[in-house]
């Protein structure tokens, strides 16, 4: 390819990217989902200059005991980060919008740089770049204060260094490697794989050419830790550790319920007094979920077979180059399935998958061109290299099409517990403290303290209202099942005072 195509082919994906990222940017008038309230929320914070403390708890396995609490003790703050140089800006949601909407119309670009790397043909690198600018199943969430599009940058462009370093074994790809690895981790709590991902891939090119694996090591470390070194810091002055014990309790949960208890923690007995029938089940219906995720929102279900078509033949011409790819991803699904079963199986594995998003649709035209080869050679009428083409582009319109009606088809109409939130609020003084089912939320649309309602019996949950001087209570149809015989009137107590319903949704008073 020659230096003018490519740039008139970034410029069509980046035109593509951005304007097909801004039509999904504006359905989003608020945030969508409890993580992208608590980033957004999280970022107000930072732009008033709170620092890195919020006003709400939405778990409490890290022990929290007042608030307002430290920030961040489970998700990572890179999102919050993000979205507070929108809020600088303006104090609006858009503005929090604005650094997404650019990394998510921009990602197209990091694909064609992979396929420019990987030594594919151009229209395999401009196929593959408007695969990923089509979005498929993520299109829907990119353009909000949330890990994906920061995710799928940092962790794309560490992989992208690490095939330079693995290929190249220049010690400026390992300190860049550390350095994304770094922001990835910062993104997300998993983005260590990546680190991971270096050192295994560091070791088998020590054992396959002698190489300085010891140099190496050492600059990908620094890298890693002139991004991540801050932030150990200041959780060890905090907590007294590199990082909160609330992710890795994940890893003994038996059901996904108890990530909100309250006044327990989890460790290996908890999960082996469940027993191993039930361990192993859960980790069957893992598997099957992780496939279903690599099937239908990695491959986009209709480009499946040729994504791993694509992976097949590139592992055997150009192994060096897409083991980390490999590597990384056996690691993400067996760490989601076997390890952190539980969250990994209602959004953990959906978030951290857009990282090898780009890859997966770049891999789609390799195996689209070896499709159409192998049946030219038995329809000798074909000419191949039409077909690719035509296929390809055909393939690409599909993605677009099915993009749209995907995402089309999950808006709804503006959340009916934003306007109860708002409604009920009207009757709760300014320094309230209500127990919600989506504290973020609740306390983006009120600005009222908030905490989430623990997964336990009332008389437990009455403890943590005395603790943290709890005024309100606000139930919903997603009660958690210890509270539904309140929420059905079925019980009674005589600090729980009925004061209002609204449609589905009742609010409690709370006395002690």
């Amino acid at each position: 390819m020659t230096r003018p195509q490519i740039i008139r082919d970034c410029a069509l994906v980046v035109v593509v990217g951005l304007l097909f990222q801004l039509i999904w940017a504006w359905q989003l008038p608020l945030p969508r989902y409890m993580d992208s309230y608590y980033y957004t929320t999280n970022g107000q914070q930072i732009a008033s200059g709170a620092g890195l403390t919020e006003e709400i708890i939405w778990q409490f396995l890290d022990n929290p005991t007042e608030l307002p609490t430290p920030s961040h003790s489970y998700w990572m703050p890179l999102p919050s980060l993000l979205a507070s140089v929108g809020y600088l800006f303006s104090d609006s949601f858009r503005a929090a919008q604005a650094p997404f909407w650019i990394l998510s119309g921009l990602l197209p670009l990091l694909a064609y740089s992979v396929g420019l790397r990987l030594g594919l043909a151009r229209w395999q690198c401009l196929s593959g770049a408007l695969l990923t600018a089509a979005g498929g199943f993520y299109a829907g969430w990119l353009n909000q204060p949330a890990t994906f599009a920061p995710f799928a940058w940092f962790g794309g462009l560490c992989l992208l260094m690490l095939m330079q370093g693995a290929e190249e074994q220049k010690v400026r790809y390992w300190f860049l490697t550390g350095l994304f690895a770094g922001l990835a981790h910062l993104t997300r709590a998993d983005g260590l794989l990546f680190l991971i991902t270096a050192v295994f891939i560091i070791l088998i090119a020590h054992w396959q050419t002698k190489s300085r694996w010891i140099q190496q090591t050492a600059v990908l470390i620094g890298g890693y830790l002139l991004v991540m070194g801050g932030w150990f810091i200041r959780n060890w002055l905090i907590w007294q550790r590199p990082l909160p014990v609330a992710g890795t309790q994940t890893i003994f949960l038996t059901t996904y319920d108890d990530l909100f208890a309250y006044g327990r923690s989890f460790d290996l007995n908890h999960l082996l007094e469940w027993g191993w029938g039930n361990i192993i089940n859960s980790r069957l219906d893992a598997l099957g979920l992780s496939f279903q995720t690599l099937f239908a929102i990695n491959g986009l279900i209709f480009l499946f077979p040729f994504m791993v078509w694509g992976w097949i033949v590139m592992f055997k011409n150009k192994r060096n180059l897409i083991l980390p790819l490999t590597i990384y991803t056996i690691g993400l699904y067996a760490a989601m399935t076997f390890v952190f079963t539980f969250p990994g199986q209602r959004g953990g594995l959906f978030h951290s998958s857009i990282a090898i998003w780009p890859f997966c649709m770049l891999l789609a035209p390799v195996g689209i061109e070896h499709a159409v080869q192998a049946i030219a050679r038995r329809l000798p009428h074909w000419q191949p290299e039409r077909a690719m083409r035509l296929f390809t582009g055909l393939f690409v319109v599909t993605a677009f099409i099915m993009t749209a009606a995907l995402t089309f088809a999950r808006q709804e109409d503006e959340d009916v517990s934003t306007a109860v939130y708002q409604e009920m609020s009207l009757q709760l003084a300014s320094d309230a403290v209500v127990m919600v089912g989506n504290p973020p939320q609740f306390h983006y649309h009120t600005g009222l303290q908030a905490l989430s309602i623990p997964n336990e019996p009332l008389p437990i949950i009455l403890e943590a209202v005395e603790e943290f001087d709890v005024d309100y209570l606000i139930l919903d149809p997603n009660t958690p099942i210890p509270l539904l015989p309140l929420y059905k009137a079925e019980q009674t107590h005589s600090q729980v005072h009925l004061l209002q319903t609204v449609g589905d949704f009742q609010l409690y008073e709370l006395t002690q």
